[in-house]
């Protein structure tokens, strides 16, 4: 079965797609965070070198793309249940990876038409693909900023046209807390994001998890591994405790069934297959958790 439902996915987005010219520099000798997810996705938009960390990875911690599949089955529940439940009509995901399949704005439009949704990125190849692929200006486009650069995010002109601030926001937070470090200080950046948004905003937020050694030795054993295969490729990725991830929620009230596994956050049954109803084994699943806030 696919994992993911699109039937119309690579559909021209209308008459106001832009093209870079020229086009971004792609750097070969580096992996990219965005090509590793394209890998794992079974995106062709990767090279031997985000192939070669991707087995790293795989020999590290067996079912690594687990977890990548895992936090993308999260995001799409949780973007399915603010459109559904909460009303949200706008979105805005931060670290967003290359267009594939099952991504943010199909699924919210699935269930609200007209919903909004806004990619942000600070890889300049990233934003290139949506704004090709993707952008029509009226309900999906992308901007370039991260989790890092708040201000320079929704002071956008792009984004002050697109979204009405002054209304409830999903802000998506999958995939990028994790590859922000400590000394980039990623709390005080939710921080100010919550601080700009409309009451009624909900925030996605999933992330690495590095479980309580005295009771998981083995799994602290592969987070504290994967971590560093990571920061020594990649530069980023960091597997924080629990505690650590708890202080991003802070000023957000996590409604039931709060911080959790993200398989066990509004689990779907596998079949009929939908975006989200990706079940992740159960070897790795205290390596990743996630929640909603709500301000």
């Amino acid at each position: 079965m696919s994992r993911f439902t699109s039937p119309d996915f690579l559909r021209q987005a209308g008459g106001k797609n832009v093209r870079a010219n020229p086009p971004p520099a792609v750097d070969l000798a580096r992996p990219s965070l965005a090509r590793l997810r394209s890998f794992h996705l079974k995106g062709k938009d990767h090279f031997e070198v985000d192939r070669d960390l991707a087995s790293r990875a795989e020999r590290t911690a067996p079912g690594f793309q687990d977890l990548v599949l895992g936090e993308r089955a999260f995001l799409q529940r949780a973007v399915r249940h603010l459109a559904e439940s909460e009303g949200i009509r706008q979105f805005i995901q931060v670290g967003a990876g290359l267009p594939a399949p099952g991504d943010p704005h199909q699924i919210a439009q699935e269930h609200a038409p007209g919903a909004r949704v806004l990619y942000a990125t600070d890889d300049p190849v990233v934003l290139t693909h949506h704004l090709a692929l993707l952008r029509d200006g009226h309900t999906t486009t992308a901007v370039r900023a991260g989790l890092t650069t708040p201000r320079r995010l929704l002071d956008d002109p792009e984004t002050r046209a697109f979204l009405d601030l002054e209304r409830p926001v999903g802000l998506l937070l999958t995939g990028v807390v994790a590859h922000t470090s400590d000394a980039d200080a990623p709390a005080e950046h939710i921080a100010a994001l919550r601080d700009s948004l409309a009451p009624g905003s909900h925030m996605v937020l999933s992330h690495y998890c590095r479980p309580d050694q005295s009771f998981f030795p083995k799994d602290f054993s592969r987070a504290e591994q994967l971590e560093r295969v990571f920061l020594d490729r990649l530069g980023s990725g960091r597997w924080r405790t629990r505690k650590e991830i708890e202080v991003f929620f802070e000023g957000w009230e996590v409604p039931e069934p709060g911080l959790i596994e993200v398989q066990r956050w509004r689990t779907l049954p596998v079949a009929p297959p939908v975006p989200g109803c990706y079940q992740m084994p159960q070897r790795n699943r205290r390596l990743i958790i996630g929640g909603i806030g709500r301000i």
